[in-house]
């Protein structure tokens, strides 16, 4: 099953179609699903598909390219005696029909082949310019494409025709895996893979979400129980002090200060840490609109790794021993709402930014807001602030996933915050409400007061009804 990513096929088809040569590469991080992008596109087309082998010698590379271009399923095909003559076959194959020639895993190749980009770039311009190939390398390792494939100083520099970078689904593309999930369970299924297809995939359509959690969060024996360990240990040097920093964050030190103390970690090597996983985007960093560098703070902002660690830590010896199955409403379920608080933020975000079709201004910056009330002398908190990229227009969003439903007082709320801040231009009031609204605010809806509640997110999505008592 093939969900999603019709704007990535489209381009693909747009260039498949013009019949020249074509060079596309496509990267991202593991388990976003690069692979079956591309199978999904190639299915119905001529295609050599070879995948890189990590810590593959050159001979043993050269072996399984010269197997992919002979299309032999066993072991009698001949071998090529280099790169460059494989690529003169697949040159000439492509002189006069469209093929297309996946390199994938990429980066593989040139950890083993230092010149391995300087032979792709000499063979495409002196070759495959001429033909009808359709060129695809991709790549997981998301800084060694970046800086290294598509950085200035490469040999491939300039040559591509596109470039794709593949995301997270959001929190509505993931809705899309389980149509039949009420919106609570679709904004959950959210918030607990944060719409990485290898972690979608691991659920099954034919049992319930809190079933689908205790098969592959709280089972010592799952993939996603395991995953963390085993993909920190895949990407990093030091595993143990970044699943440190992760903890740390997680359990609410969020300030560089507190970290570097939860963690005993010097400045300077706590920066370099921080980085990483930055780049990783297990975290991020943080700063109120209007980019106070005093009030920065960090968040785990993977969804998946803010899941983890919200939940498995505290019942690790639990899941060890199988109790946890027993526990799980009292250990688990019963806090679900507490923890989607902050993914509910970023539901509410995505929707402003991508799915609203009445948003009253043009975006600019979005992001959120904390600061002094001096009325109260208490710090304040706007959870989604957008502003108008065209005038000083401002949306400012009030986002709750309790059992209750919102009231009255928490537009007087944010009008006493909004003033806080500073806001100049018109403002509008956005509600978004896992449980509804009172009557009275119901009553004071208005084009610059907007009541959203969670089926409102999912609307177009075939579903039942939302049903979002924890249970």
């Amino acid at each position: 099953m093939f969900i999603a990513r019709e704007n990535e096929i489209n381009e693909l088809e747009a260039k498949y179609q013009t019949g020249n040569f074509e060079f596309v590469i496509i990267y991202g991080r593991r388990r976003i699903g690069k692979t079956r992008l591309i199978e999904e596109f190639t299915k119905d087309k001529e295609c050599i598909f070879f995948s890189a082998m990590k810590d593959g010698s050159r001979n043993e590379s050269l072996t399984q390219l010269s197997k992919c271009i002979s299309g032999s399923e066993g072991d009698d095909f001949p071998i090529f005696p280099s790169f460059q003559s494989a690529f003169h076959k697949i040159a000439g194959m492509a002189l006069d029909r469209r093929i297309v020639f996946v390199i994938d895993e990429f980066p593989y190749l040139e950890d083993n082949d230092g010149y391995f980009s300087s032979l792709l770039q000499n063979t495409i311009d002196r070759e495959f310019k001429k033909t009808k190939l359709f060129l695809i390398i991709s790549g997981s390792a998301v800084s060694f494409m970046e800086d290294s494939v598509l950085g200035y100083n490469n040999p491939l520099y300039g040559r591509c025709t596109l470039i794709q970078r593949l995301q997270n689904f959001d929190y509505y593309d993931t809705a899309r895996w389980f149509p039949n999930y009420s919106s609570y369970e679709k904004a959950i299924l959210y918030g607990v893979t944060g719409g990485v297809p290898y972690y979608l995939e691991q659920f099954s359509p034919e049992l319930s979400l809190k079933d689908n959690l205790k098969l592959n969060f709280f089972n010592g024996s799952s993939v996603l129980f395991n995953e963390v360990e085993n993909m920190l240990k895949e990407e990093l040097r030091e595993p143990g002090t970044y699943k440190e920093i992760i903890s740390a964050i997680a359990n609410g030190k969020t300030k560089y200060t507190e970290i570097a103390d939860a963690c005993k970690t010097k400045s300077g090597a706590l920066n370099k840490y921080l980085k990483t996983l930055i780049e990783l985007k297990i975290i991020s960093r943080k700063m109120p609109m209007g980019g106070d560098e005093k009030k920065a703070i960090y968040h785990v902002s993977d969804l998946y790794f803010r899941f983890w660690f919200f939940f498995v830590p505290r019942n690790y010896s639990a899941i060890l021993s199988r109790r946890i199955q027993n526990a799980f409403d009292v250990a688990v379920w019963r806090l679900i709402n507490d923890y989607m608080g902050k993914v509910f933020e970023m539901i509410s975000r995505e929707f402003l930014e991508y799915r609203d079709k009445d948003l009253p201004i043009l975006p600019a910056d979005v992001g959120s807001w904390w600061g002094g009330n001096p009325k109260t002398k208490k710090e304040c908190e706007i959870d989604v602030v957008m502003k108008s990229a065209t005038d000083n227009r401002v949306v400012l969003g009030s986002c709750k996933f309790t059992n209750s439903p919102i009231g009255i007082d928490e537009l007087k709320l944010m009008e006493e915050y909004a003033d806080a801040m500073g806001t100049k231009g018109k403002r509008y009031y956005y509600f978004f409400s896992l449980s509804g609204f009172s009557e009275n605010l119901v009553a004071s809806s208005s084009d610059t007061i907007r009541l959203i509640d969670i089926d409102t997110l999912y609307d177009s999505i075939d579903q039942e009804p939302s049903g979002h008592e924890p249970n």
